[in-house]
């Protein structure tokens, strides 16, 4: 995975965990199911992100704007002279390419959750080929009740292990796994199972899986984490829900606190009865904050669109950078021509009578024509590196011309004009070294500010790799676990007490009904009283008769006998509950 395309993939996580938990914080008045369905969601974009990125069309956005010079033509000669006389760079060290180095990081890191991951289904698997099936018929009809109740079709196997507390893992071959301390006692079993099954038939062993996927792609980001702990939570509390359809929440939340004593904070890849969050779910039950049912699933649908629609555009998002390229220059001017060296011939005046003389040895030749003059030197930066079109090949050298003479007589020296044409072409070259010298200077200028650059860039890098280290510091993890179990177990002790005073005080009303109801059996003995009570209902509207209210006796007896028992067991329960805290 490059460097560019991971850094892509990191702020995009962390746009939709980080939008996936505002939601779920937004919805804290729904039901947990619906907020586990929403996390749940993010959780396997957040795994199909690369693929999803890969896939869907860009969604460009500029996020910065680059100017580009026009293009020249630059004279090849020029660039491999400057090239020749700029020293190379310094050859870098392995570990001077910050991108390599982070790309290293991530890879180290996924390794290591994923092999956290490995060791903890391979944990499992040895649970369950250790364990022994559990034969008892209070657990086997509990398990076929509920199974049947959450519409499970595929056979859920229930085994004895060496495990701390219940737990299910699997999802095409779910197993629920019961520790011996709990399989021993058969009136826990519907309690239990309920809450088991319904982690089963809510798939959230898979949606486990997926989040610790998406913990491992992505483990230096802190949100990844928090969306890890909040669907493990949220899943819990949605199998409570659950559960609680089928067991009194004063008999369901003493099973979770007799489980909270074998609580671990080994954090197996399974879903369980005991976690940290257990004080807060027992809270929640007594005192019936926790609504009891499965979610409805048209808010189910509304949670997962949601969070689709706001994922796919995050994973469209393409960074582009805008370029904006110059006009090209405008072509120079042409250079206007030379003026003659010399003023156009005059014809010589008559002359006096002389002499004759001889005639000259060879007609007057024409006038030379005059060498046109040099075009000015262009600038430095011209020169080296945006030429406009490559330099004109060199002048040869000029032949001398033999000796002439103009009309008047004087003499024409070629030799002279030859002299200054190669003097003309010795300072062009002067210049023409010149800017190549100042292209190499700033060639090498260049070079100098891009190693300043990229140490600046292997510094940054260091402080995000030991930023990054921070976050996944083991003892930090193992000092926080520590701290979250001694929080667990304490606020399960103040659970604890504040049930058992709460289930002393239904006893105390149940026995104060029963009372009630068989005082009002002894009555209704006499027949006055109850010629007092048909004339008390002729009076409201309703019938009574003399004979219902006869055959209502014993039944008012047994209903005070059965509040009586509810009242002892509930005593029994408390009296539990604090040898327990």
């Amino acid at each position: 995975m490059s460097f560019d395309f991971l850094l892509e993939l990191a702020w995009k996580s962390a746009l939709i965990s980080g939008a996936a938990l505002a939601l779920a914080t937004l919805l804290r008045r729904r039901s947990a199911g619906e907020r586990s369905a929403l996390l749940a969601t993010a959780a396997a974009l957040i795994v199909a992100l690369p693929v999803i990125t890969l896939l869907l069309p860009a969604l460009p956005v500029v996020t910065s704007t680059v100017h580009e010079a026009a293009p020249v033509a630059i004279d090849p000669a020029i660039l491999a002279a400057a090239a020749a006389s700029a020293p190379e760079p310094a050859a870098g060290g392995v570990f001077d390419d910050p991108s390599l180095l982070v790309e290293w990081l991530w890879a180290g890191g996924a390794a290591m959750v994923l092999l956290r991951l490995a060791v903890g289904l391979w944990t499992l698997g040895r649970w369950t080929r250790g364990g022994e099936p559990i034969v008892a018929p209070a657990w086997r009809d509990a398990l076929a009740r509920t199974a049947a109740e959450a519409g499970i079709a595929r056979p859920v196997r229930l085994l004895r292990a060496d495990v701390t507390a219940p737990l299910s893992w699997g999802f095409l071959r779910p197993v629920i796994l019961i520790d011996p301390d709990t399989a021993r006692e058969p009136d826990e079993a519907e309690a239990v199972l309920a809450h088991e099954v319904a982690h089963v038939a809510r798939g959230d062993w898979l949606v486990l899986i997926l989040s610790r996927l998406a913990v491992a792609l992505f483990w230096f980001n802190p949100l990844m984490w928090l969306l890890e702990r909040r669907i493990v939570r949220e899943a819990e509390e949605a199998a409570d829900a659950r559960a609680l359809v089928h067991v009194e929440p004063a008999r369901y939340a003493q099973t979770l606190l007799s489980c909270a004593q074998q609580y671990s904070a080994l954090r197996l890849p399974a879903s369980g009865m005991a976690d940290a969050a257990l004080g807060e779910r027992v809270r929640a039950i007594l005192e019936r904050r926790l609504a009891a049912g499965a979610p409805h699933p048209r808010w189910i649908r509304l949670a997962v669109i949601a969070v689709a629609a706001l994922a796919a555009p995050i994973a469209a998002l393409k960074p582009v950078q805008a370029i904006v390229r110059a006009a090209p220059p405008a072509p120079p001017a042409p250079v206007a021509p030379a003026a003659p060296a010399s003023a156009p011939e005059v014809p010589a005046g008559p002359l006096a009578p002389v002499a004759p003389v001889a005639p000259a040895a060879a007609p007057v030749a024409p006038g030379v024509p005059p060498v046109p003059a040099a075009p000015a030197a262009p600038g430095v930066l011209a020169a080296a590196m945006a030429a406009i079109a490559p330099p004109a090949p060199p002048v040869p050298p000029v032949p001398p011309v033999p000796p002439r003479r103009l009309r008047d007589g004087s003499p024409v020296d070629g030799a002279e004009i030859a002299r200054e044409v190669q003097e003309a072409i010795a300072e062009a070259r002067i210049e023409r070294e010149q800017a190549l010298r100042e292209a190499g200077e700033a060639r090498r200028e260049a070079l100098r500010d891009a190693e300043e650059a990229r140490r600046e860039a292997l510094r940054e890098a260091g402080e995000a790799q030991r930023e990054a280290l921070r976050h996944v510091d083991a003892r930090a993890i193992a000092a926080q676990a520590a701290r979250a179990a001694a929080d667990a177990r304490h606020q399960v002790r103040v659970s604890m007490a504040a049930g058992a005073e709460g289930m002393l005080r239904g006893a105390d009303g149940m026995e104060r009904g029963a009372r009630q109801m068989d005082a009002e059996a002894e009555k209704l003995r006499s027949p006055a009283y109850r010629a007092e009570q048909i004339a008390k209902a002729a009076r409201e509207g309703r019938r009574v008769t003399d004979e219902e209210l006869v055959r209502a006796i014993p039944k008012l007896h047994q209903g005070a006998d059965g509040m009586r028992r509810g009242a002892a067991e509930m005593r029994r329960s408390a009296e539990r509950m604090r040898r327990q805290g």
